[in-house]
């Protein structure tokens, strides 16, 4: 029996039914308590990761004042605001925009502008 890397078993020619069973036993546990942390399992690159994106629409700023407005919004399905990283970019430039964010709950936050013309779209990397 060769061990992998990350503690995976091949079998090899020879085996008997004693040590190869159990080792594949071993394996299934490996593999389904694995976690890609880069020392149970490969780490995942980070090119691997794709954003989810969510468009931002001008016409839903709600003024609060001082040349502020805000939206609120909901991460979408499968993330939350705390696990999430989210970056906005401008819907027409696609620049980077720094924009101020209050959470509200576990899956909705508040993005503030002080541009109520900008259409924006946030992407949540987590």
């Amino acid at each position: 029996m060769q061990i992998l890397s990350h503690g995976v078993k091949k079998p090899t020619t020879g085996d008997k039914g004693s040590i190869w069973f159990p080792s594949m036993e071993d394996n299934c546990d490996i593999l389904n308590n694995h976690n890609h942390d880069g020392s149970n399992s490969e780490a995942i690159h980070s090119t691997s990761i794709s954003p989810v994106t969510q468009a931002v629409s001008s016409a839903s700023w709600a003024s609060v004042g001082a040349g502020t407005y805000r939206q609120l919004l909901t991460v979408p399905n499968g993330k939350t605001f705390d696990n999430s990283i989210i970056i906005f970019r401008h819907g027409t430039s696609k620049k980077q925009m720094y924009l101020d964010v209050e959470p509200v709950s576990s899956n909705t936050y508040y993005v503030y502008i002080n541009d109520s013309t900008v259409s924006v779209t946030a992407f949540y990397v987590s």
